[in-house]
């Protein structure tokens, strides 16, 4: 296949080109706008010389007039899309009739349904009324009862502007900037104190319980909550605040579904020198924990992962607070949504969860979700985890720290408060 190049001013001289040179069985590639008019490829099948240009001689160019076409309309109206794909016989040049300039056109009926048919129709034409004939008035009938008086059309009251919402504080706006939507920003902006960081923890003061668990619990403690919220970190870093003041630990693995997840423990309890279990039944760690207790061991239970998604999950989740004694502490991850945190803690709630360890600070700068979240379900916040190192530890909650770990992200704040 060859392919040819044509100039010419308009696009029919371009295409009259094309078909007195190269035949009718000539196909156009493509065509384009140049600045002294339209170029044009066209190929022919292989051995096709192309012809002496005076065979046919191209159209006189027409003036432009108002109203006439586009050079793309004049191509549409005279060739079909297929001929400039398949090897068509076109219509020779001479055959081409430039078009006459468009007529405005006239009005015409309006049709369709709605107002604008409708005004259209009045508009178009207006029917004539003729005048019926008056009709005599009737005689006044005899008032049987007293007419009510007439009374006046009160006019309407203007409407009055609404209320402006009240606007909202320096508080309020870093509530925002942390995750927070504007109602629950307002709804925690409890304190006017000019320092950020003071109010803050004000704030916190007034809408969260603070209640750390002890370094050497005597509940046994199992750590609850959906996949990935770091609950076998937060095992192992409970198990070493316990040995740190002296006391004995045992860590228990229940976690038989995740992969790796029993062993992933027992590395941790290896490492820290202190004894690990695995129980597969209830009646297993009944008896591990009871063992223990008499022992003077701290028992922390490695519980299987839940979530409020899958109800049987949760039903497994709180036979086994329940049957065995344990108090079901919450892994409550940070870079959560609102909504999903707001599920968790109250699924969580339903089960008997009174307190929860705040984990995945590290993964988000939008940190009072979790916050706002614990406080709609009426979960004590016991301890944060901010990093899934067992050397980073476990930090006591309290108002202070968690108004420092909201700040950390944004430096800007936190120049313009220490100012």
């Amino acid at each position: 296949m060859r392919v040819f190049t044509y100039f010419a001013s308009t696009l029919p001289e371009a295409i009259a080109q094309v078909r007195a040179e190269l035949g009718p069985k000539a196909v156009v590639l493509s065509w384009r706008s140049t600045r002294g008019g339209i170029e044009i490829s066209a190929s022919a099948e292989p051995g096709t010389k192309p012809r002496a240009k005076s065979a046919v001689s191209p159209p006189e160019r027409a003036k432009p007039v108002l109203g006439t076409t586009s050079k793309q309309e004049t191509l549409a109206q005279h060739f079909k899309p297929e001929d400039f794909l398949m090897g068509a016989p076109r219509p020779a040049a001479a055959d081409i009739v430039p078009l006459a300039p468009a007529s405005k056109p006239k009005p015409a009926p309006v049709s369709g349904r709605g107002t604008a048919a409708l005004l259209g129709r009045q508009a178009a034409a207006k029917p004539v009324v003729q005048e019926a004939a008056p009709k005599p008035a009737p005689a006044p009938a005899k008032p049987t009862t007293k007419a009510a008086p007439a009374t006046q059309a009160k006019p309407t009251p203007a409407l009055e502007p609404p209320a402006n919402k009240p606007a909202p504080s320096r508080l309020a706006l870093f509530w925002t900037r942390a995750g927070l939507t504007r109602e629950q920003a307002m709804a925690m902006a409890l304190s006017d104190h000019a320092q950020l960081r003071q109010a803050l923890s004000e704030s916190l003061s007034q809408k969260l319980k603070f209640e750390p668990i002890e370094a050497a619990p005597t509940r046994p403690i199992v750590l609850v909550g959906p996949p990935g919220a770091g609950k076998t970190a937060a095992v192992a870093k409970l198990a070493t605040r316990a040995l740190a003041v002296g006391y004995e630990a045992l860590l228990i693995s229940v976690d038989s579904e995740r992969c790796g997840g029993a062993e992933q423990l027992r590395a941790m309890a290896d490492r820290l020198g202190t004894p690990f279990e695995t129980a597969t039944t209830l009646q297993d760690l009944s008896r591990l924990t009871k063992q223990a207790r008499q022992a003077g061991q701290c028992v922390f239970v490695d519980a299987a992962a839940a979530s409020p998604m899958q109800p049987s999950d949760m039903r497994s989740t709180e036979r086994l607070v329940q049957e065995v004694g344990l108090e079901p502490i919450l892994c409550m991850p940070a870079d959560l949504r609102y909504e999903d945190l707001e599920d968790l803690g109250l699924a969580f709630a339903e089960i008997g969860t009174k307190r929860a360890i705040a984990t995945r600070f590290d993964l988000t700068k939008r940190r009072a979700s979790v916050v706002f979240a614990l406080h709609k379900a009426d979960i004590a916040l016991a301890q944060i985890s901010a990093t899934p190192f067992i050397t980073g530890g476990i930090a006591l909650a309290s108002a202070h720290r968690v108004a420092a770990l909201l700040l950390e992200p944004f430096d800007d704040i936190k120049a313009e408060d220490a100012a």
